[in-house]
């Protein structure tokens, strides 16, 4: 048999087809990463108790911001290279990768330079207790160190996906995470390093997973190469013309980031138990959703490959195929979820000590939220496809507005209906967001019909 071929050609054939064959890594990629996320988490708090896990949560508000970074540098990345490649144009995508590895780096430097620096006075900032400040210091500056690696693979990974190369970054991220977790287990369990421990297995990893992405990306794009196709390492047009999609995605996860910890924090005046079942749910939540962004990634790289094509007629038959994949999926997590929710909290709680309220809160977050799945991935759909698009403006206000709604949602609402404001929130967003780039994509169209898809 001949082996089936890395890259998905995805500007000839069926759309659906194509888009089934190249979410479903990103599928399996994106839940394998919260399940190593989860499974940092156990190991930390089971070996050394509700201080080191707390110095690591503390931590969190601060990593998230640099995660943001990293991956809307990757995001931004993924919708250009994939143009140029829809476009066949070799030179720009040598050039382009080179130039945003480069550029990536040197950004990335100076972010780990800062986390070393400002580690102390960020905790404190936050308030943070001093029973937990140092050693969530240590924690940070270990982790912003690692940034160079975190980038390189991000930025990476995006550029295997905009080539149509789904399966790579999943392959590199099943091998990191399960490297991350044995480091885990050996430096925290077995040398007991505590929270350092788990800070440098996930050093180690993310540079093992960044250098063998690089050996593979170099080798696939310049080394096997036959054409020769010529290009410069650093172009300052190509990185302007990539900035612009960037900088949009960086502030776009940043905004989400901020977001999040605005309306996480109208929950703690609920008390521990109720903080407690929020918690558990929203892991599991955390699994739920990411199916459908792996979904409008999916669409985002379609897009801008028959975008860079001239195809611009395979748009929209590339959206509806992501709506329908999101459709199904929907239909099985309900179904998966309603039978199985309380089986589920008892991963994250203990339920025969757990309180009634802590229960109560997580069955009904996940109860709440299992009917609202379906939102969820249409508009990562169509977010999506206005990445792939570039109408990056669009979606960045679009997000703004999605969470400012939530937070107004949340506070106006949870003296009345309780806590369930909080995730009753996210359903209100998706649906306000979806309706404003539904509204803002077709004025655009009106004015200038630049894809050709205004009836989508």
């Amino acid at each position: 048999m001949k082996n089936k071929p890395e890259n998905v050609i995805m500007t000839e054939g069926d759309p659906k087809k194509i888009i089934f064959r190249f979410a479903q890594p990103l599928i399996f990629a994106n839940l394998f990463q919260q399940l190593y996320n989860t499974m940092d988490t156990i190991i930390v708090g089971k070996i050394n108790g509700d201080e080191a896990l707390a110095a690591v949560g503390v931590s969190f508000a601060v990593t998230m911001v640099m995660i943001a970074v990293a991956t809307g540098t990757g995001i931004g990345t993924s919708v250009l290279i994939a143009k140029y490649c829809g476009a066949g144009n070799k030179s720009k995508v040598k050039t382009g990768i080179s130039t945003v590895l480069i550029f990536s780096l040197m950004v990335a430097a100076l972010i780990a330079v800062l986390g070393v620096v400002l580690s102390m006075p960020l905790l404190r900032l936050l308030k943070t207790p001093q029973n937990i400040i140092n050693d969530a210091a240590d924690y940070l500056r270990i982790y912003s160190l690692g940034m160079p690696f975190m980038f390189l693979y991000n930025v990476q990974a995006s550029v295997f996906s905009a080539l149509g190369n789904s399966k790579t970054p999943f392959h590199l991220l099943v091998m990191s995470s399960l490297l991350n977790i044995g480091l885990d287990l050996l430096f925290v369990g077995g040398f007991s390093m505590g929270v350092s421990g788990a800070a440098w297995a996930t050093f180690i990893a993310q540079g093992v997973s960044a250098v063998i992405s690089f050996l593979l990306l170099t080798d696939k794009v310049y080394i096997k190469d036959h054409e020769r196709a010529e290009f410069s390492f650093f172009s300052g047009a190509v990185l302007k013309e990539m900035s612009s999609y960037a900088a949009v995605s960086v502030i776009q996860q940043s905004v989400v980031s901020v977001g999040m910890l605005i309306v996480q924090s109208a929950v703690n005046p609920f008390g521990s138990d109720v903080l407690a079942g929020y918690t558990a749910a929203s892991k599991i939540d955390s699994f739920a959703i990411m199916p459908f962004i792996a979904c409008g990634n999916a669409v985002s790289t379609y897009t801008a490959q028959n975008l860079g094509a001239g195809k611009k007629e395979r748009i929209r038959e590339g959206y509806k195929a992501s709506v329908l994949l999101c459709a199904g999926i929907a239909v099985i997590e309900f179904a998966v979820i309603m039978l199985l929710r309380r089986r589920f909290l008892g991963f994250f709680m203990d339920l025969s000590s757990s309180s009634a309220s802590a229960i109560e809160t997580g069955m009904g977050y996940m109860t709440d939220l299992a009917f609202c799945y379906i939102i969820m991935g249409i508009n990562s759909s169509f977010n999506g496809m206005l990445r792939g698009l570039g109408c990056l403006k669009l979606f960045l206000s679009g997000s703004i507005i999605n969470l400012t709604f939530r937070i107004i949602f949340t506070y106006a609402l949870v003296s009345v209906i309780g806590v369930s404001a909080v995730w009753l929130s996210m359903p209100a967003g998706w649906v306000l967001s979806f309706i404003y780039g539904r509204v803002g994509y077709r004025i655009m169209c009106k004015k200038k019909d630049s894809a050709g898809i205004s009836d989508i």
